[in-house]
């Protein structure tokens, strides 16, 4: 049985299978080592994340520098490569975002390399554990990556959250089939069935509360931030968030409350943070309900998918996510059972 880790059924920290430095075609490696500008001394993988893609700290020498690397014949992860450097080229200095040092499609074997080398950021995962600090740090960011991303090409914005949650093959009746069957799965909080079409009934105002036009980062968890404590020990932290591949748009405050399960989870206050921040101070307390619910239906349908062996703690974290989502929903809702 999983153990708790800083209040989470999953360690964020360690959820990633990278391949090996071993595994990446000479020409790959070569290109690493030009821009480190030194021979490869040390690697230390990713640990973070829930894709099988080469992501890893190089170093060599006083060099460092952080690079990822996916071949074509691994579509997803490909994809996601180069997807996340044509964003990042596209955005706007200043932004609290890695610096994207070179991009590179590269052959090698008749198979095509995707190679993204980043700044080494020095900083640390939050959530382990989980404090108001770092919260204000990623809500600063966050209100300026808000700003930022309403500058970015039409183009590049990714797709409406309402046609990603409502579009076709979406499954968003997940609480009405729960219902029928007069049970939920045993990972999530106890749940009656006039709960379940409760749920349901929230679910479906998400085509509702969905909609907006603010560019959202949409993948917004622990494991995509970096917590930079500065020189001094006087400078305040700032949060650097990683992986722009899955932009949308929705309204400003959804990345903001989709962060917050979790650091809730842990027993931080974030009601006051909800209430506070310019992001969603405005927002309709059922259309934030709302959100909750189409996400949680979306990591039931997910969690209920077959184990990933490149990816083993991904459904984990999706029945995981679910399970505080719908007590999330208990607690603003006030319902006993």
């Amino acid at each position: 049985m999983m153990q708790l880790v800083n209040g989470s059924m999953v360690d964020y920290s360690r959820t990633a299978r990278r391949p090996p430095w071993s595994s990446l075609p000479a020409v790959v490696q070569h290109r690493l080592a030009t821009e480190l500008g030194a021979p490869v001394e040390s690697m230390t993988l990713a640990g973070g994340g829930f894709t099988n893609g080469f992501a890893a700290l190089l170093a060599g020498g006083d060099r460092r520098l952080f690079a990822k690397a996916a071949p074509s014949t691994d579509s997803m992860i490909f994809d996601a490569y180069v997807r996340e450097a044509e964003v990042l080229a596209a955005l706007p200095q200043g932004l609290p975002i890695p610096l994207l040092r070179s991009s590179d499609l590269l052959s090698a074997g008749g198979t095509q390399w995707q190679v993204l080398c980043f700044e080494a950021v020095d900083g640390s995962m939050p959530g382990r554990p989980w404090t108001s600090g770092d919260l204000g740090a990623i809500h600063e960011s966050l209100l300026g990556v808000q700003s930022g991303l309403q500058r970015l090409s039409p183009g590049l914005s990714g797709p409406s959250m309402v046609d990603e949650f409502f579009g076709d093959g979406a499954r968003t009746d997940v609480f009405a089939r729960l219902a029928r069957n007069g049970a939920a799965p045993a990972y999530l909080p106890t749940l009656s069935v006039r709960r379940m079409l409760d749920l349901q009934a929230l679910a479906e105002l998400g085509a509702d509360a969905l909609i907006g036009d603010s560019v959202l980062h949409n993948d917004l968890r622990a494991d995509n931030i970096i917590i930079s404590r500065g020189g001094a020990q006087t400078e305040p932290p700032r949060a650097v968030f990683c992986d722009w591949n899955f932009l949308s748009t929705g309204p400003p405050w959804a990345d903001w409350v989709a962060l917050l399960v979790y650091p809730r989870s842990a027993g931080i206050d974030v009601d006051h943070l909800l209430a506070e921040s310019p992001l969603s101070a405005g927002a309709e307390p059922d259309h934030v309900d709302a959100w909750l619910a189409v996400l949680a239906s979306y990591m039931i349908t997910s969690g209920a998918q077959p184990e990933l062996s490149s990816s083993p703690q991904l459904r984990p974290h999706q029945r995981f996510t679910a399970r505080i989502l719908i007590d999330w929903l208990n607690k603003r809702r006030k319902w006993e059972s």
